[in-house]
């Protein structure tokens, strides 16, 4: 189990790295976000070993919104 206490707030979200899709696969994709209950409060060890990393933001014209289906 995860403790509480060493995990990050990511300022957009997180998503697997290369690494990441390398060691898994079949389930993992480089860029795609991670786990919902993780996706803004992830483990430190996971961004510590590189398998995870913050999401660019994206550039809007001003006035835009944004839906992230």
């Amino acid at each position: 189990m995860i403790n509480q206490s060493n995990k990050v707030a990511a300022k957009t979200k997180w998503v697997w790295t290369e690494k990441a899709a390398k060691k898994n696969p079949q389930f993992l994709r480089a860029g795609e976000p991670i786990w919902l209950h993780y996706l803004y409060h992830a483990p430190a060890e996971w961004i510590e070993e590189g398998l995870i990393c913050e999401a660019e933001q994206k550039e809007l014209p001003e006035g835009q919104l944004c839906f992230d289906f």
